[in-house]
């Protein structure tokens, strides 16, 4: 194919500017890369939960109560748009597990004697299902095999109702209910220290006592039930049998964190892609208009020859659109390797029958769409200048701008400012919009680097005071049911025990005016000291005698504070019903926390004092010791120590947080490098002539660089105090949306120096590279060549 002269010229001008427009074609990518990989991975979440959750029958009400006979299951089923209805029988129990020392939770779920489930059914990956009549085998969760490199074939001892049986693994599985494996009471996975089973509902059935009966239920609906209608009519007819409240599917543990997590790539999807967009529309607002000021006589030139003012237009475009075009391939390819990744890293912690990275049309077309947006608004009013301009206009020099005086020297300090800098500030204060833009870009640089760092910052902070200053225990223990305060004596004779401190967790539905909340109460000694009580600024609090203690996200969504009341409604024993005022609104960063004091949660009973729990410290030593008294305790059905709490959560902020921030870090590079780049080598562009004039006039080239260098010293230092501001109130939007502030999790606003310093470290280093990028093309000056140039 025969190129056409003017479409030579498109090449011609793009090679004679390669490192601007290259600049600008990796922050189109950058952008481009981040929404496709973002959203592609979104999306390739959202195809596999609606998949998995379709296939298996995952139920949009569940309700765990204490047991009810299995003649209640065909009201259920009479409720108003409910298809399918699944009883069963649940426990936690403790294992004993080869090749771990510490004592295992496992959760044992009933399957029907015959077939699968209709409600929640499984997605067999290995072996087979349960053969009726065989009591001890059981299916396993693949994250807990996974994770003990366990195979087909291998047996388990369970401490079941105070039986010790080894259970065999016959079948690994998937569960709807368990893509996200939560232990109770948990935040995050622990796949090596909780298991789920599934197990014939006979076997399991006998051995908890439940035959004829079932302690949790789970409810398909139809697409057009009402899901609240339901779940109160479901709470109503389970009241009488222990009913501990229906939850809808959105606040099933596993699902409400995948939710969650797609929530949050919603809003980095939109954010992050939109800032370099931005930065994108600037430069080439700035190339393009520099570049066209400075090819007045070749526009010239293309009309006299008889180009069309339409044909000279669509010569720029055409350039635009290689640029663009450049910068959406790149894109494509940074945002498949991107979203490849995080697939990866998802699936790690999601376990999905199927999770796999899909690319569609739609999310590359709306890219390109976009960027071809905000390209159009950097350039397009430059090419529409070419189109006005006539040609006999377009022979003569672009007519020189009317200076006034300085801000300096109209304050009469300009003699007391050297020339250098007198210059530099001259120049910016004269171009006033290519000086903010340019700031503007460095500031959006910053503040992203401000808004990862600090979420790596928050998440250590949140991890110091929850447990730190708020769980201060070495181990939690669980008990099967509610034990009398003599139990607490046995409890602190385990090996190893050098403290313990009961609680009494008992659940309850708050309601204050229309705002309502199932939660667990919990009953602390009133001179806890296993429990820190904080206040919103981390100052220890008394535990009152009377009244509840909130946590502050508890408090927001009850819209409640100390002095006011809330109705309390006990969902266990004789369900009373009663008025509590809440004495104090205390700091929580996980879950929704309300307290009392052990004699005020047994007078909310009816009852006298008890525990269905326990904390302790625990000499290090001894602990291998304690697990092994654990695995042989029948009333003990969970335990929990904080280390391995804190080595989980120390693994996911490394495997998480430190991805992210690697990223961030690289995109604020890219944004501050690619402004300040395109500032170096515009400015040299503007001012050839002038630099090579004063080198004539005798300045030392030192002097002659400290002119172009000062002026990205000044922008760089104008926008990092800005970028900070600007960065700081972006996390202070962020803890309050809806990735960062939700029932489980609550990111405090904590910006330290650190991320302050971070932030600058990073902008400066762009802004030294452009600054040694710019000195390096300044001492390739040929001073004669550019004064032989016509103006």
């Amino acid at each position: 194919m025969i190129l056409r002269a003017i479409d030579v010229k498109v090449l011609r001008d793009i090679r004679r500017q390669p490192g601007q427009m290259l600049a600008i074609v990796i922050v189109i990518a950058c952008g481009v890369g981040v929404f496709l990989g973002m959203t592609s991975t979104m999306g390739s979440l959202k195809t596999a939960r609606s998949t998995y959750y379709a296939e298996q029958r995952f139920a949009h009400v569940l309700a765990p109560l204490k047991r009810a006979p299995e003649r209640v299951r065909r009201r259920l089923a009479s409720i108003p748009g409910v298809q399918g209805v699944q009883t069963r029988v649940l426990a936690d129990v403790t294992l004993d597990v080869p090749g771990m020392e510490e004592a295992v939770t496992g959760r044992l779920i009933s399957i029907p004697d015959h077939g699968p489930p209709s409600v929640n059914d499984l997605h067999l990956n290995h072996g087979r299902l349960p053969e009726a009549g065989h009591e001890q085998e059981v299916l396993a969760n693949s994250a807990f095999m996974e994770a003990h490199g366990f195979s087909l074939g291998k047996r388990i001892a369970a401490l079941i109702n105070g039986r010790q049986i080894h259970l065999t693994i016959v079948g690994i599985a998937l569960s709807p209910e368990y893509t996200y494996t939560l232990a109770p009471g948990m935040v995050l996975p622990d796949d090596r220290r909780f298991g789920v089973f599934w197990m014939r509902r006979e076997a399991l059935a006998s051995a908890f006592d439940m035959r004829g009966a079932f302690n949790d239920v789970s409810l398909l609906l139809s697409p057009t039930a009402q899901v609240q209608d339901v779940i109160k009519r479901t709470d109503s007819i389970l009241a009488r049998f222990g009913g501990l409240g229906a939850i809808p599917r959105k606040d099933q543990p596993s699902a409400f964190f995948l939710n969650n997590e797609i929530t949050q790539l919603e809003g980095f999807s939109v954010m992050i892609p939109s800032l370099f967009l931005a930065v994108a529309a600037f430069l080439l607002h700035v190339v393009f208009g520099r570049m066209i000021a400075a090819q007045r006589g070749d526009i010239a030139a293309l009309k006299a020859f008889g180009y069309r003012d339409r044909e000279v237009g669509w010569h720029y475009t055409k350039m635009l659109a290689v640029v663009l075009i450049a910068g959406w391939l790149l894109g494509l390819l940074l945002g498949m390797g991107l979203g490849s990744s995080m697939t990866s890293l998802y699936a790690k912690y999601y376990r999905f029958p199927e999770l796999a990275f899909q690319v569609g049309m739609r999310e590359p077309l709306i890219a390109l769409v976009v960027s071809s947006i905000g390209a159009g608004l950097g350039a397009l009013g430059s090419i529409r200048r070419t189109i006005k301009l006539p040609p006999a206009e377009a022979m003569r020099p672009e007519a020189p701008p009317t200076y006034k005086r300085t801000l300096a020297e109209r304050l009469g300090v300009a003699h007391r400012i050297p020339t250098s800098l007198r210059i530099v500030l001259r120049e910016l204060e004269r171009k006033p919009i290519r000086s903010l833009l340019s700031v503007a870009g460095v500031t959006m640089a910053t503040a992203l680097t401000v808004v990862m760092a600090f979420t790596m910052g928050s998440m250590e902070h949140m991890t110091r005071v929850q447990f730190g200053l708020i769980q201060r225990e070495d181990v939690q223990l669980s008990l099967v049911k509610p034990r009398s305060t003599a139990v607490l004596t046995e409890l602190e004779h385990l090996p190893g025990v050098q403290y313990a401190e009961p609680f009494r967790s008992v659940p309850v539905r708050m309601l204050s005016g229309r705002n309502e909340k199932k939660v667990a109460i919990v009953g602390i000694p009133a001179n806890s000291q296993l429990v820190g009580i904080l206040d919103t600024d981390l100052r220890n609090l008394t535990v009152p005698s009377h009244g509840l203690m909130v946590g502050s996200k508890l408090a927001e969504v009850l819209n409640v504070r100390a002095g006011d009341s809330v109705r309390v409604e006990v969902l266990e024993g004789d369900r009373r019903i009663c008025q509590v005022e809440v004495a104090q609104v205390v700091e929580t960063f996980i879950g929704m926390s309300a307290y009392m004091s052990l004699p005020a949660v047994a007078h909310l009973l009816g009852q006298t004092e008890t525990l269905n729990g326990a904390r302790l410290l625990v000499d290090e030593d001894q602990l291998g010791r304690l697990h092994a008294a654990v695995k042989r305790t029948p009333m003990i059905s969970g335990v929990a120590a904080r280390h391995n709490v804190l080595r989980q959560m120390q693994k996911m902020l490394d495997d998480n947080m430190g991805v992210i921030v690697f990223f961030s870090v690289i995109f604020s590079i890219v944004l501050a490098f690619a402004v300040l780049h395109n500032t170096a080598r515009i400015s040299l562009a503007d001012r050839a002539r002038e630099l090579a004039t004063l080198r004539v006039l005798g300045f030392r080239r030192s002097e002659v660089s400290a002119i172009l260098i000062g002026e990205l010293t000044i922008v760089t230092l104008v926008a990092i105090p800005i970028g900070l501001l600007v960065g700081y109130g972006l996390a202070a939007a962020m803890v309050q949306g809806p990735g960062y502030n939700t029932e489980q999790f609550r990111l405090p606003l904590v910006v330290t120096p650190a991320t302050y310093a971070t932030a600058i470290l990073v902008v400066l280093g762009a802004a030294v590279v452009s600054g040694w990028n710019a000195w390096r093309a300044l001492d390739r000056f040929d001073i004669v060549e550019v004064l032989k140039t016509r103006d």
